[in-house]
């Protein structure tokens, strides 16, 4: 019995959009839900997540495991942080969780992690007893400072006009372009790579994925093939390849479970953002 369940998308100013992707919450408080409905299954990505655990507690469900896995294990501190994952995950609750999850690009958590406890800056927003569209306002408003004046002696400042995946590498591989002597291939891979973590083929891949929700999300009546053809994929297959690797299932069986399964509010809430 579902009694009251809220998921919320919150984005960022525009003076943060080149370091933070978005914010969710997810608020499950006066909600009845079976152990399989508090799942919660989230794609591949190429942000680092700082969540705060208001309420409740969550559980890492093992790569190839089940609740019973999650069980035997001790819960997620109340504030963590992980890293980009090249897999999908999955996390689990016991009852009830009031969570808050930040996606921040690499570049810029690294920027930020040499100017302050960034994770602390975060807990402090989000522990007073406001609403959360409160605590959001005023945990940005701190991070503009700290942002403002993380850009102040940067070669080539950071835009601000970042909407996407895609828009954040292009940024990216222009400011590794320009940020050094070397302007070959090899040198701009290696910024890359010390900045963020990614190369360009691995940018290309989140950027595509990402491309391909946003299609799936306005053409959801659309037949597979021809999503793939309008996402630049070079056929069915090689969208199907591509999704199996973010999700860990095949398009046909992820746009089923986003459709039908309350575990997978995080690929409907992100749908919000197209």
């Amino acid at each position: 019995m579902r009694l009251l369940v809220s998921s919320k998308l919150l984005l960022p100013p525009p003076a943060l959009s080149g370091c933070i992707f978005a914010a969710i919450v997810r608020d499950t408080r006066g909600t009845v839900f079976d152990d399989h409905e508090r799942l919660n299954y989230f794609p591949a990505t190429p942000l680092f997540s700082v969540t705060h655990v208001r309420f409740g507690e969550l559980y890492l469900v093992p790569a190839g495991g089940d609740i019973a896995d999650a069980q035997a294990s001790l819960p997620l501190p109340r504030t963590f942080v992980n890293p980009p994952c090249n897999q999908p995950t999955v996390s689990w609750s016991t009852g009830p969780v009031l969570a808050i999850s930040l996606g921040i690009y690499p570049d810029a958590w690294s920027i930020l992690a040499e100017r302050c406890d960034f994770v602390a800056m975060f807990e402090r927003a989000f522990e007073p007893n406001d609403d959360v569209l409160t605590n959001w306002e005023r945990f940005c408003a701190a991070l503009e400072v700290t942002w403002h004046e993380a850009q102040k002696n940067a070669a080539h400042p950071y835009p601000s006009t970042v909407r996407t995946i895609k828009d954040w590498a292009r940024s990216l591989i222009a400011r590794a372009a320009l940020g050094g002597p070397g302007r070959g291939v090899r040198s701009i891979e290696r910024r890359l790579r010390r900045w963020s973590g990614h190369t360009q083929q691995s940018l290309a891949f989140y950027a595509g994925f990402e491309n391909l929700h946003r299609i799936a999300v306005l053409t959801k009546e659309a037949p597979l093939a021809e999503i793939a053809v309008a996402a630049g994929y070079s056929d069915q297959s090689h969208m199907g390849r591509v999704v199996r690797r973010a999700t860990g299932f095949s398009p046909a069986r992820l746009n089923h479970l986003i459709a039908t399964e309350e575990a997978f509010w995080c690929y409907r809430l992100l749908g919000e953002r197209f």
